[in-house]
């Protein structure tokens, strides 16, 4: 049986994928900050997910991705599915350090231990979920 670990999981494209690679016979570690959404994705399959609650930009995501491969016995995939973004129209830096912590700190901690994982195994597959769908039909203009 293959293992994932999907980062994200509690709501949307993580959520849904997690349900998916159950159905397709894989064991999913499940990670999020909302215990009890993890907690009901577990009850749908009780045998074939494992859940480790955490914030990935305020706890050792290394360490918790280190403990979730233990319980799962190995690792296949990796898919992170977590990050946010606000629209900050007055450039207030709070908002924008929350970003950062989660798109950038935690992101980079949490893409590195993967691809040193599964470079020391030989094997593996890292997926990484980024959109800027939030900033499409909003009054901010993008310029790239």
């Amino acid at each position: 049986m293959k293992k994932a670990i999907i980062v994200g999981a509690t709501s949307g494209i993580g959520n849904a994928l997690a349900k998916i690679l159950v159905e397709n016979d894989y064991k999913v570690g499940i990670t999020g900050r909302r215990k009890a959404k993890l907690e009901s994705l577990k009850k749908s399959n009780p045998k074939n997910f494992s859940i480790s609650t955490f914030d990935c930009t305020t706890e050792n995501n290394s360490e918790k991705l280190e403990e979730l491969t233990t319980q799962l016995g190995g690792l296949d995939l990796l898919v992170l599915s977590a990050g946010t973004g606000d629209l900050n129209e007055n450039l207030e830096y709070e908002i924008e350090h929350a970003t950062n912590q989660l798109n950038v700190i935690a992101f980079t901690e949490i893409v590195d231990w993967a691809f040193n994982y599964f470079e020391k195994q030989g094997k593996g597959h890292l997926v990484a979920i980024s959109s800027i769908g939030g900033g499409k039909g909003s009054e901010v203009e993008l310029f790239w």
